[in-house]
């Protein structure tokens, strides 16, 4: 298994290679696809983070390479049942308009990721999914003043924080239930 890049390592390698997204929004991208279409193809997924997929370009090939790693590490954190899911952003030691705009990328690239993976916007949605995808198409377009950071902006970020991180778990629950296995009769 590939392992999960550093959010920093990726978001250089993807501005490198001039890649669409960003860090967070490919992140985001990848998982919305995986909550709409349950196995997301990953040259699927590479080709919307690099419309012009060229493996043949060297910096497109080492981005994809640790794209490979955020993938594998996504699918596998979605499927976990201990809610071991982590959203693809900077560390908390960065600054928090840094980290106000990777979320509001990740919500982007989460909604965009819906589409691409074949949800349809007059799908029949679970009341719960339905208001946490308009609350994340809100979250894309967040900001934050530059002079007015304090404690209450800090607590506001970790709040919005774990409610896209759990209503990611609770989208992905209700489009893509575990399937329960079958019992036999004998």
């Amino acid at each position: 298994m590939t392992p999960r890049p550093e959010y920093q390592q990726l978001q250089a390698a993807l501005e490198k290679s001039d890649a669409e997204m960003t860090a967070a929004e490919s992140h985001g991208c990848l998982c919305g696809m995986a909550c709409a279409s349950g196995k997301p193809v990953l040259e699927d997924w590479l080709k919307e983070v690099f419309p012009e997929l060229d493996l043949n370009n060297l910096l497109v090939r080492e981005a994809s390479q640790l794209l490979v790693g955020l993938y594998e590490s996504a699918r596998q954190q979605l499927n976990d049942a201990e809610a071991g899911f982590e959203l693809f952003l900077p560390s908390d030691e960065d600054a928090l308009l840094d980290r106000t705009e990777a979320l509001a990328e990740w919500c982007q690239g989460f909604t965009y990721g819906l589409a691409a993976g074949g949800l349809k916007q007059e799908a029949e949605l679970p009341a719960d999914t339905a208001e946490i995808i308009r609350d994340m198409t809100e979250i894309a377009r967040v900001g934050l003043d530059e002079d007015a950071q304090d404690e209450a902006d800090e607590d506001a970020y970790m709040q919005l924080h774990e409610y896209v991180r759990m209503g990611v778990l609770l989208i992905n629950e209700e489009l893509q239930p575990l399937k329960q296995p079958s019992e036999t009769l004998h």
